[in-house]
């Protein structure tokens, strides 16, 4: 099977969630004998070197980055509100990557075409091909920008964020009707997908992880962590929350607990809020050094959409999870038996109190999800749902055509 993925980003380093889940995919697929292509943005935000590429990258048949600036412009952002499109959707389009991916495609007999992610998606209107087209949504993007509205106080900011979402909403709606099959990461996103009277195959399948044998480390159970992408405003909105509202509560009655918050791209202002006890170490080199000798993993997540990547990932390395329910979105985990969930900002607390005292509770929550992420997330598995997934599109378009 010959297959041609278009993606908005080189998914390299593996950081954040999005790269990860991209990068696990390539590998997965090349794994099984799939012949992958991918042609990709480059973009100034996460750029990556030619060597780079090719050396990481190596296990592609073919893989062709298109440099281009994404970054946000304020008079773009202000002219975009006398236009009917989508700014979001526009800071990634280009008429050079559209004629470079039709000129690919024409030069190759590709079995399906991949998008992936949204933010590619608009390019299913630019080129010609008589393949079959699939997307995979990370996430629900409007419900992200949706929901940061609902929590935004400032009125002029909630006024703007609405107009983005809606805007996004109505691409979003449109733009998945033009393909052949749609595969999303949830089943919750699976379901939004089956009201918009989608008529082309659809199915949920997790971004998936690669297994790893974990290291013998001494865990410091005193010591908590959170890890992500500090320029992902769901990021930043449940850091604040959980530094001013939830933090101070821990601390009371806990004075040895130290907290760790590291995460690619953030702002010089969260320097501000370093301590003894809170320490902020901006990105790391080495994340699963980072994340050995620590205990618990904080999810305060009060938006967003898609799965939590990093939550598999520590589950996997024997941490245990307190999140809330937005930021156990998508895994199906439960409460007190995978992890503990709380959504308000005393429950959130007591629950971290609970699990530095009680051992054997987070014995038990650290067992049952390391089991629960091997089961349900090995890439190798997730790999070959999505050749099975590829196999039918290409076999309902051949017999519709």
């Amino acid at each position: 099977m010959k297959v041609l993925i278009i993606g908005s980003r080189i998914p390299w380093p593996l950081n954040d969630g999005g790269a990860i889940a991209t990068y696990n995919l390539l590998k997965g697929l090349s794994e099984l004998g799939i012949e992958v292509h991918y042609m990709s943005l480059n973009t100034k935000k996460h750029f990556v070197d030619e060597a780079t590429i090719a050396k990481e990258f190596s296990f592609l048949k073919a893989i062709k980055p298109f440099t281009i600036d994404t970054s946000i412009s304020p008079i773009k952002a202000l002219l975009n509100v006398f236009q009917t499109s989508s700014y979001n959707i526009d800071r990634f389009t280009s008429l050079e990557f559209r004629d470079s991916i039709q000129a690919h495609i024409n030069e190759n007999n590709f079995d399906l075409i991949h998008f992936e992610g949204l933010f590619v998606s608009q390019y299913i209107d630019l080129i010609k091909t008589n393949t079959p087209t699939l997307l995979r949504q990370h996430n629900i993007e409007f419900h992200i920008w949706k929901t940061l509205a609902n929590t935004t106080q400032f009125i002029p900011k909630k006024i703007y964020l609405n107009f983005l979402a809606n805007r996004l909403e109505k691409f979003e709606k449109r733009i998945i009707q033009k393909f052949d099959a749609v595969v999303s990461i949830t089943e919750e996103d699976n379901h939004f997908i089956s009201t918009q009277n989608f008529k082309g195959l659809q199915c949920a399948i997790p971004a998936g992880i690669e297994i790893k044998e974990n290291k013998d480390c001494k865990l410091d159970y005193h010591s908590i962590y959170h890890i992500g992408s500090m320029e992902w405003m769901p990021n930043q909105e449940a850091m604040a929350w959980f530094h001013n509202d939830i933090w101070p509560k821990v601390t009371v009655k806990n004075k040895l607990v130290k907290f760790y918050m590291a995460g690619k791209n953030m702002s010089e202002h969260y320097k501000n809020w370093q301590t003894t006890s809170f320490k902020v170490i901006g990105e790391v080199e080495d994340q699963n050094e980072f994340i050995a000798d620590k205990s618990i993993l904080v999810v305060p997540l009060k938006s967003g959409s898609g799965i939590r990547i990093k939550t598999i990932e520590a589950m996997l390395a024997g941490k245990a999870v307190v999140s809330t329910s937005q930021g156990a979105y998508g895994l199906s985990i439960l409460h007190m038996e995978h992890c503990i969930i709380a959504d308000n900002e005393a429950d959130f607390a007591n629950a971290i109190l609970i699990l530095q005292k009680d051992r054997e509770l987070r014995g038990k929550l650290v067992r049952n999800s390391r089991k629960f992420a091997v089961e349900n997330f090995g890439n190798v598995e997730i790999s070959k749902k999505w050749v099975s997934i590829y196999d039918d599109a290409i076999s309902r378009y051949s017999f519709e055509k």
